[in-house]
């Protein structure tokens, strides 16, 4: 009776209740390294060349994938296809870390709805976590940090540093390069993940995508960077010229980021946007600048271009306040008077180039002595 009470202890209406005692017996054919799953990755082969990188190394990595984008960059061989919504992925997940006795799990994007129910189910079982994020550091680099990203981080409000982060240099890493190829990989894997998954396995979508609309999107982005590339430059040198540490930069995100969403303690872009316009205009010298930078993947899906332009003619500010979309971020940076930023990581540019920086959400470097 004993494997029957604890078969039928899973089950609605089961009288016996006995539960497999911890640590589960150990499957056979488990590799004598760590059992690694990998959920969802950086869009494109990252995952399918990591997955095929541990096993080389001999552990036993294996990939959970939510939809048809996710199989399609996936491996064939000891891959999961899940084809349930959240509540079911949150039991079913939780006895697979169990029954198949897993040492470790790696995604990327923390705060990704499925992403958060694994976190918060290895969290209870004791099993680490190793969260990826792109550019959120460093543009062109992927983090890799115990646990979460941005808030999240083990290094969040830490000064010093915690006695567990190495100092030594470790070596100048491989640029993680979006070029042409990133950019197919994103429709492709969009295109699929759209058109070929049908219904509860929706809701594990991390962004809702229309995909007529972010065509469009897409190809706005590309109008208004060619149309106004002359525009932002010149922009930029009069900024440099004739402003140089007398404007204040406030770097945009973009208002579908999982990392805004979650740590912004309310606040949104065009709150942001109102927030800092409405205290320009009643508080700031007649001398001072201010210079809104739009984030270029939200240069086509936005129009907070033309809002902050109409309400900064309203209040008088149109010779005073500037809008660019493009250009060096660290350049902006090293030469404005001060940063006001929700959570992006451009603060940290802000830090490194000694900047007055103002963050109002939950970030990284959100700790007194910094900003």
């Amino acid at each position: 009776m004993g494997a029957r009470g604890n078969f039928y202890r899973d089950f609605p209406g089961a009288k016996i209740v006995r539960l497999f005692p911890r640590p589960a017996p150990r499957l056979p054919g488990k590799k004598s390294g760590e059992r690694v799953v990998l959920l969802q990755g950086p869009v494109g082969t990252f995952f399918r060349q990591l997955q095929a990188q541990l096993d080389a190394q001999g552990h036993d990595a294996w990939r959970i994938c939510f939809h048809a984008g996710d199989r399609f960059f996936a491996r064939n061989s000891k891959c999961i296809n899940f084809l349930g919504d959240l509540a079911e992925w949150q039991r079913w997940f939780s006895d697979f870390v169990f029954v198949g006795q897993v040492d470790r799990i790696i995604l990327f994007g923390a705060e990704r709805p499925a992403h958060r129910i694994a976190r918060a189910i290895a969290a209870e079982a004791g099993i680490p976590v190793v969260a990826l994020e792109e550019g959120y550091v460093r543009p062109g680099y992927i983090t890799a940090e115990a646990g979460g990203n941005n808030a999240g981080s083990p290094l969040a409000g830490q000064l010093p540093p915690p006695a567990f982060v190495p100092v030594e240099n470790q070596g100048k890493g491989e640029e993680f390069r979006r070029g042409a190829m990133r950019h197919v990989n994103d429709a492709l894997y969009y295109a699929l993940r759209n058109l070929l998954t049908f219904g509860k396995p929706r809701q594990l979508f991390h962004r809702e995508l229309s995909l007529l609309p972010e065509g469009f999107f897409w190809c706005r982005n590309l109008w208004r960077l060619a149309t106004g590339q002359a525009r932002n430059f010149a922009t930029i040198q009069h900024l440099l010229e004739h402003r140089d540490k007398a404007y204040f930069l406030v770097p945009l995100q973009v208002d579908a980021d999982s990392q805004l969403k979650e740590s912004a303690l309310g606040w949104t872009q065009l709150g942001l946007i109102s927030a800092t316009l409405k205290s320009f205009a009643t508080n700031a010298p007649a001398d001072r600048s201010l210079v809104f930078k739009i984030h270029p993947l939200d240069r086509g899906h936005s129009n907070h271009a033309v809002f902050i332009a109409e309400t900064a003619k309203a209040y008088g500010l149109e010779h005073r306040v500037f809008v660019v979309d493009t250009g060096s971020l660290g350049l902006l940076t090293r030469h404005c008077a001060g940063m006001i930023t929700i959570n992006s990581t451009s603060g940290l540019s802000a830090i490194y180039h000694g900047v007055p920086l103002l963050v109002v959400g939950q970030a990284l470097y959100a700790h007194p002595a910094l900003a």
